[in-house]
């Protein structure tokens, strides 16, 4: 993957010479840039200009509660029911966790889908990052490689901590750019900018030393197929200096309410940052949550009691950044066109451990799904009376692939190119 930030690129490392002079051979910008762009051309331009709609996706990481969150359980046994109370939303009917207040005055912009199942107990971004599909592709180098790209921005973006999927048997140039910590601004983003060392006058006679080496290679060799794909190299490398590219991943052209707004951590920034990106045109923006550590929502109670860290750390966190993004979406009149998709690998036990906590429990659990056209207000099947088993309407997770595909454009029932990569069934009321 394309590593951007305070990671190390395992394609680009900055610009020098000789990587100015192998654009024949790579693209500058990084294969993930130069594939997409070659994605684009192949696309018809009347499928360009229909398919306009993005994917936010949150992966909350170690598994939330669903009873701690989407599905509370207020006349389950205290053991079960955990200590906090349910809240009204502003949706007559549905009701969450008080721990996020802020969510549920907005219950009229999103769906809760209350019967995700599957059979894996382990912490793995497998089968709900790839739609248990038989590979390790994930749904952004789906949409990248069949949707291609708009306008100059990076079509698939990651921002937070990496992880070990990616563009699977798409190939490295479907991979997604990086972005551990947002927060850190453009200054932190080497590959979207010439090096410090070298003067912007120096670099653009190295561009125009490229053009000459370049121009006299597709003589010499005299193919078509080269000069198209030169053609997408240059193209990666226009974006390498593009000041609408770089301001996109500048925060601080924000209005500092709006920015606090979102939270300073760096899992609301990130929601700024998503908001952005979609904003300028970048396809699929996905969202691993990276605060407190490697641990993220794997609240089994090993350090400090599992509810306490839902109630202090956990939650007011994902209530602030991801109301805010919902709203903002809203104003900006961009929700309709972005489909926002809050899901993690499984959910908790439904009986409260020992100490304090949950542990994992893949057999029923919750995701917040909004925009895209999908009916807000809603809910879609349910668990059981203890949140332990889907108690109506179980959905897997190749059908919550075949429906974020249908929602992006690539409906299962009709594109063959989508196919190997769905194992389920469209859900109807969301797609």
């Amino acid at each position: 993957m394309l590593n951007v930030g305070t990671a190390l690129s395992a394609t680009c490392r900055g610009v020098n010479r000789r990587e100015l002079l192998q654009v024949g051979g790579c693209s500058v910008f990084g294969l993930s840039l130069a594939g997409a762009l070659e994605a684009e051309a192949a696309a018809a331009p009347a499928e360009r200009l229909l398919r306009q709609r993005s994917c936010i996706l949150f992966w909350l990481s170690g598994g939330p509660s669903q009873h701690e969150t989407f599905d509370p359980k207020p006349d389950a046994p205290i053991e079960i029911r955990g200590p906090y109370a349910p809240l009204e939303t502003n949706v007559s009917g549905i009701r969450i966790s008080s721990l996020l207040p802020q969510l549920a005055r907005q219950a009229d912009k999103y769906c809760l889908l209350r019967s995700l199942s599957h059979g894996n107990p382990n912490h793995s971004f497998l089968p709900m990052m790839n739609g248990g599909a038989s590979d390790r592709t994930t749904y952004g180098a789906v949409a990248t490689r069949l949707l291609g790209q708009q306008g100059m921005m990076p079509p698939y973006v990651h921002l937070g901590n990496p992880i070990d999927l990616g563009a699977g048997v798409l190939g490295a140039a479907f991979n997604p750019i990086e972005v551990p910590d947002p927060r850190k601004g453009p200054q932190s983003l080497p590959d979207f900018a010439p090096p410090r060392s070298v003067p912007e006058a120096r670099f653009a006679r190295r561009r125009r030393l490229v053009d000459e080496f370049d121009g006299l290679r597709r003589e010499a060799e005299g193919s078509d197929t080269l000069r198209a794909r030169d053609s997408q190299y240059r193209r990666a490398m226009t974006m390498l200096t593009t000041p609408t590219v770089r301001d996109a991943f500048d925060l601080t052209r924000e209005a500092r309410p709006l920015r606090e707004r979102y939270g300073a951590s760096i899992f609301g920034q990130s929601c700024l940052l998503a908001r952005r990106l979609v904003e300028a045109g970048t396809r699929f923006v996905q969202v691993q949550w990276s605060e407190k550590g490697g641990g993220g929502w794997d609240t089994h109670g090993t350090v400090l009691s599992g509810i306490f860290e839902m109630e202090q750390y956990l939650c007011p966190r994902l209530d602030q950044g991801l109301s805010a993004l919902l709203s903002d979406l809203h104003d900006r009149g961009l929700l309709q066109d972005t489909l926002v998709l809050a899901i993690a690998e499984f959910g908790r036990t439904p009986v409260i451990n020992n100490r304090a906590g949950r542990d994992h429990w893949p057999h029923v659990f919750s995701a917040l799904v909004a925009g895209g056209g999908i009916p807000g207000g809603t809910v879609v099947g349910a668990s059981d009376q203890q949140g332990g088993y889907p108690g109506s309407q179980p959905v897997g997770p190749g059908d919550l692939a075949a429906t974020l595909y249908k929602i992006l454009g690539l409906n299962p029932l009709v594109d063959d190119r989508v196919r190997p990569f769905v194992t389920g069934s469209v859900v109807p009321e969301l797609a």
